[in-house]
């Protein structure tokens, strides 16, 4: 008996182990199972994970919901509650991290922008569309303020393939956001931006924090400091960076000329004392949408959304949003 469990324990800590160590590792969560998703973003992987409802009787595969977070944001990031209310109304759901952020590989780190995360998410969709775990004919994308935009673009680059989407409290300008920066930062920012393009790839960048209470960083508003900060998970405030090269990208972004492009139904939920991104911006970026839906929050700022009563009607929106287009 000992020298069969001698052989059986060798066995298991010899080539067996590296079977172990590639099966995907999956975790009950609150609702339904999570697994660790990675794929191919131009020479690089990126990492995310896949939510899946509980099978159904009937054997249909569920529609899926990719989501990817904002300005310098990781998957974790409050994003968790908008899943976990998705996957509990039947849906598949796909969070990733942008090449650079989080585990996902890319040199250099930490660099926002809108165009390069564009294809991340498109080569997430391509990845979505090759499992057969979900129903690649119903995907949805759902996007919030830096990523907000991203998806209208998204949404107009996929027209056959994207059904529905989601922006909230989206960033549809670069200059209008832009001129809601202080002008008593905009020349430091600018030297940090030409010292940061100076830089190589493999050379570290310079960076800026994103929020500092009442410094210079990459956002300023009044509810920036404190409503970013309550979406970074204890532990991770060293990620309270990003490469400062953005004040020269961010401007010249204009994602919301994308709009009228978009053929799938497409939700915008705004903030009416968003400090952030200029509502009245949004509005108009709203109204151009073939097949739009546009709520406004009167009494909710750019962070709103995430927390509390605000994040209970947005989240219900969406749902019923989303259960009417994709039909889980």
């Amino acid at each position: 008996m000992t020298r069969k469990l001698l052989a059986a324990t060798a066995a298991l800590l010899s080539a067996p182990l590296l079977a172990l160590a590639q099966a995907p590792v999956v975790m009950a969560a609150a609702v339904g199972t999570v697994q660790p998703l990675t794929f191919a973003c131009q020479q690089v992987t990126c990492d995310g994970e896949l939510w899946l409802p509980a099978a159904r009787a009937d054997g249909k595969k569920p529609p899926v919901i990719v989501m990817a977070h904002g300005f310098g944001g990781l998957r974790d990031w409050g994003l968790g509650p908008f899943a976990e209310r998705f996957v509990k109304a039947g849906f598949a759901v796909v969070r990733f991290d942008y090449r650079g952020f989080g585990k996902s590989g890319g040199k250099p780190r930490r660099v926002v922008d809108g165009k390069e995360h564009v294809k991340d998410w498109l080569s997430a969709l391509d990845a979505v569309a090759q499992r057969s775990d979900i129903d690649p004919q119903r995907i949805g994308v759902w996007g919030t303020s830096y990523s907000g935009g991203q998806v209208l673009v998204v949404g107009a680059e996929r027209p056959q393939q994207v059904k529905a989407v989601s922006a909230q409290v989206p960033f549809v300008s670069g200059l209008s956001s832009g001129l809601q920066y202080p002008i008593k930062y905009q020349p430091l920012a600018t030297w940090y931006a030409l010292r940061d393009l100076m830089r190589g790839d493999d050379e570290e960048p310079v960076y800026v924090p994103t929020i500092a209470p009442n410094a210079f960083s990459a956002l300023i508003c009044p509810e920036c400091s404190e409503g970013y900060k309550k979406l970074v998970p204890p532990g991770q405030e060293d990620q309270n960076k990003v490469a400062a090269r953005v004040f020269l990208s961010l401007p010249f972004w204009f994602p919301g000329d994308s709009a009228p492009r978009i053929q799938a139904p497409t939700l915008i939920v705004a903030a009416a004392k968003d400090g952030l991104i200029p509502v009245t911006k949004v509005r108009e970026v709203a109204k151009s949408v073939p097949n739009g839906e546009y709520v406004e929050l009167p009494d909710a700022d750019h962070f709103s959304p995430y927390t509390g009563p605000a994040f209970e009607q947005v989240v219900a929106r969406q749902t019923a949003f989303f259960v009417k287009h994709l039909k889980p």
